[in-house]
């Protein structure tokens, strides 16, 4: 049964406008799906999308109530819950949006030197010791790219807090401040990943689905409030992304979400950038590719399923990187509270529970 042919479930539910905020990155394929696939509107939904510039953004105005909801890194909704340099707004996830998802680059400067791995960048490092320190780029402090990038320092030897820098660059800008000299590696999200390694200013290392498999990476993020007042409409959000995640990880469709998501109101960036992930094979420089099967993964037959383990994974990144110093002692139990796996599975009674996504419009396939 085709979906888009399918009446409304929810015929008289209620058509409130519901503002959700996006920052553009592969990883908010969910929502631009259930936009273009009318999943939205056939759970009885009034969504309007709304592009942010950052995610400093997001959390503004979330904190604010600009935003009804947003797709938000992982850690925002600890970081917005418990006051992490903000005013504490009781925050949830009842959707692990996206997992995987990054890539670790060092600048051609670096690979010429023989850093190709941590062992090796830490040769390096050391034998620069007095005459030049290194400066490695994350997105976000709070953030998988901050943590994946440090973790992968460490395991090479090398200590992000005192060996090298460590900087905060927004996502579009990483690639120009490697080319530019002004950073000599970076950790980001697709596509900025692959928009800078087809540009040929870096060779990729490592893929964080190598690196940690299945990590969290984004959610579906709103305040608690709104789950109190509007539950109805949270579950049938919820509903229409479960149905779109499952889309998005159909390898027959990759090709045609690229082509959607570089359209500019989206994401506006060459489709090769997201085809590189998306449909692979990953290029991780210009003589070097990899497969990328799981480079990211949205639904991938429950994988979205917020619960204590993806709470327990933030918990544990937070506390081993050092960042958690402005954060009262926390059990996993009060973490695990914000990543609502009953209002999935709520949700999930109102999908259909075969894995058989809807069908692109053929005009965009």
């Amino acid at each position: 049964m085709n979906h888009l042919a399918a009446s409304p479930r929810h015929p008289s539910a209620s058509r409130r406008r519901i503002t959700v905020g996006y920052v553009p990155l592969t990883d908010c394929a969910p929502l631009v799906m259930a936009q273009e696939l009318g999943l939205f509107k056939r759970h009885g939904l009034d969504v309007r999308l709304s592009r942010e510039v950052g995610w400093a953004t997001v959390r503004e105005k979330m904190l604010h109530g600009e935003l009804d909801a947003a797709h938000a890194p992982a850690s925002m909704v600890v970081e917005m819950t418990f006051g992490l340099g903000v005013v504490p707004v009781p925050s949830l996830t009842g959707l692990v949006m996206a997992h995987n998802g990054n890539a670790i680059t060092l600048s051609n400067e670096l690979h010429a030197l023989g850093a190709y791995d941590p062992a090796s960048l830490k040769r390096v490092v050391d034998s620069h010791r007095g005459t030049r320190r290194f400066t490695f780029a994350g997105v976000l402090k709070y953030s998988s790219q901050h943590y994946l990038m440090r973790r992968w320092l460490q395991s090479g030897g090398i200590d992000p807090d005192r060996d090298v820098d460590i900087a905060i660059v927004p996502p579009p800008l990483v690639s120009d401040c490697l080319e530019k000299g002004f950073i000599d590696g970076y950790c980001v999200a697709e596509p900025w990943s692959s928009f800078g390694l087809l540009r040929g200013i870096g060779h990729g290392v490592a893929l964080s689905a190598d690196l940690d498999p299945k990590h969290p990476e984004k959610i579906f993020m709103v305040r608690s409030e709104f789950e109190r007042d509007r539950p109805d409409e949270h579950c049938r959000l919820l509903a229409a992304l479960i149905e779109a995640g499952r889309w998005c990880d159909q390898p027959a469709n990759r090709s045609g979400l690229a082509t959607l998501l570089a359209a500019p109101h989206y994401l506006g960036v060459p489709v090769n950038a997201l085809k590189n992930a998306l449909v692979g094979p990953y290029h991780l420089s210009q003589d070097r590719s990899t497969p990328a099967t799981e480079a990211i993964l949205f639904h991938h037959h429950g994988l979205d399923r917020p619960g204590p383990e993806k709470a327990a994974w933030i918990l544990r990144e937070i506390y081993q990187h050092g960042l958690g110093q402005d954060l009262a002692q926390l059990s996993a139990a009060d973490v695990a509270s914000l990543f609502r796996a009953d209002l999935y599975d709520q949700a999930l009674l109102l999908t259909s529970l075969s894995d058989s996504p809807p069908r692109l419009l053929a005009a965009t396939n």
